[in-house]
């Protein structure tokens, strides 16, 4: 049985989006929620018998692949595309899967109300 895991985190960082004809022009920022879910068939023993990847495990991968290199940053310095909230959630995917992380989901929200979610 395929069984999918999340976790969620957050982190801040300012960016601009430089050819937008509205307010997201100018610099502003953010507190980022982060949702990562992954997928696979529960393990049938070891220490994570039952599970399909630890919780723990899954939290400290996404903090060291995503959020220690976003958080508290100028986007537009870290990335050479404009740091749109799309282009954010297709980054971390990738960089997600590139680091061998089975990931199948992530979502990102700039606020409460607004998010955007990449899917393989």
């Amino acid at each position: 049985m395929r069984t999918s895991i999340a976790v969620a985190a957050h982190f801040s960082a300012a960016h601009r989006l430089p050819e937008h004809e509205g307010k997201c022009c100018r610099l502003h920022g953010h507190t980022y929620q982060l949702e990562v879910a992954v997928s696979g068939d529960p393990q049938t023993s070891g220490p994570a018998s039952g599970m399909v990847m630890d919780f723990a495990d899954l939290r400290a991968r996404v903090q060291e692949i995503i959020i220690d290199r976003l958080d508290h940053q100028m986007l537009n310095d870290v990335f050479d595309f404009v740091p749109t909230v799309e282009a954010i959630a297709a980054w971390g995917f990738e960089q997600l899967r590139e680091a061998g992380v089975p990931v199948v989901r992530v979502r990102l929200a700039e606020g409460p109300h607004t998010y955007v979610e990449v899917t393989d």
